[in-house]
């Protein structure tokens, strides 16, 4: 019988760099979601996990998965959460898995603008560490057609 240490709402996608990474739900489909050329969160409405959710998956995460060296939150934007709220997760995680390299996951540029420079450098010092950020193009007039924002 296969064990599932915790539920996703799937679909779930992770960038390939992912691969080995333990990944936390924290967020449900994309914020955005509204980019023509993705279909990967289409079959889900944005919501965000209960934060005390959240914590009880890295506490069972963490007893299965040990020695993980990264972590990576999902879904398609979990960097759309306030500094506030994103805090007590990524404090959650250090105290759960220990020495971790590197936490990361998606965000849009307006989510990373959205934070003081202060919330920035506390949540980097924290662990999250890399952002994934799809920039596909400069142009104004292309960002309208994709509906990239």
């Amino acid at each position: 019988m296969f064990f599932t240490p915790i539920k996703y709402d799937e679909p779930v996608f992770r960038p390939p760099a992912e691969a080995r990474s333990a990944i936390v739900q924290v967020t449900f489909g994309c914020s955005w979601n509204q980019c023509a050329f993705c279909e990967m969160y289409t079959s889900k409405k944005f919501r965000v996990k209960n934060i005390e959710d959240v914590k009880k998956d890295i506490i069972k995460l963490a007893s299965i998965y040990r020695g993980v060296k990264k972590v990576f939150l999902a879904d398609g934007n979990a960097f759309v959460l306030s500094a506030k709220n994103i805090t007590p997760v990524l404090n959650q995680i250090n105290e759960q898995f220990g020495k971790i390299q590197r936490i990361s996951s998606y965000a849009l540029p307006k989510d990373i603008l959205s934070k003081s420079d202060q919330e920035l450098k506390e949540i980097r010092t924290l662990g999250l560490k890399l952002l994934y950020i799809g920039i596909e193009t400069g142009d104004d007039e292309l960002l309208k057609l994709i509906h990239k924002g």
